[in-house]
């Protein structure tokens, strides 16, 4: 029992003083919806929150700090860590309260090997259903990725790159598959920054992606599938060491 209670950090502040959680900037589209209740407004804050670092791993979360920097009440954030604990980004511990999960190279393995299938899948269906104007329209989803690896966020260029391969998978996936890839791709989001901290990260990617564009324009739909896996698999090649270092 000793040595179990050492491994149980210290209770504390887990983000910077004086930066409320509802200024942080959002992603997702849910979150200013119409008809949202205040509980998946509290979910969707604290779970962009902590897929983008901001709230990073081992950090806990203290239902009276949240209540305060959210302007709700208990019942709300209790219920939004329930639904959080389920998806594994938080861990409820008894007597101790919650916490943001600890990354893992296990759970990071799994959901890129979820993601080669589903999108690739996805990827090589789509191709069959391309009609000229959805092609048109890829191509210059693609072309507005140009700029942004010159200069711009790096946010900005993974929102866009996102958008490209999304609009290529929902040419001809239904929208119970394509909320089933986009919820893998959030999932990612915690591991998928370790893959560009190198200077020539971003220029790797955009070349990745012209490989999916030319394999659509070809109309190879298993070409097209090799390709995002090879974009999924440079994801887990790069970033693999970086995380494992870091959990050492």
């Amino acid at each position: 029992m000793e040595a179990e209670n050492k491994r149980i950090p210290k209770r504390g502040r887990q983000w910077k003083a004086g930066t409320p959680l509802s200024t942080l900037p959002l992603l997702s589209e849910h979150v200013g919806a119409i008809g949202v209740s205040v509980t998946e407004r509290v979910y969707y804050e604290l779970r962009h929150a902590i897929l983008s670092d901001l709230l990073s791993s081992g950090s806990w979360l203290r239902q009276d700090e949240l209540t305060e920097q959210l302007g709700v009440s208990r019942t709300p954030v209790r219920e939004a860590l329930r639904t959080l604990s389920r998806e594994g980004l938080v861990e409820l511990i008894p007597n101790y309260g919650a916490r943001v999960s600890e990354l893992s190279m296990e759970e990071f393995e799994e959901i890129y090997a979820v993601r080669k299938g589903i999108e690739g899948l996805a990827a090589r269906r789509s191709v069959r259903q391309l009609s000229f104007e959805k092609l048109e329209n890829l191509r210059a989803a693609y072309l507005a990725l140009a700029p942004l690896t010159k200069a711009g966020s790096l946010l900005l260029y993974l929102q866009k790159e996102w958008d490209f391969r999304l609009s290529l998978y929902k040419v001809a996936s239904s929208e119970n598959f394509i909320a089933q890839i986009q919820a893998y791709r959030e999932r990612a989001e915690r591991y998928l920054r370790y893959a560009y901290t190198f200077a020539d990260s971003i220029d790797a990617s955009y070349g990745l992606h012209l490989e999916v564009l030319t394999a659509c324009e070809r109309g190879d739909a298993n070409q097209v599938e090799v390709c995002v896996q090879k974009a999924l698999n440079w994801t887990l090649i790069t970033a693999g060491p970086l995380i494992a270092s870091k959990l050492k």
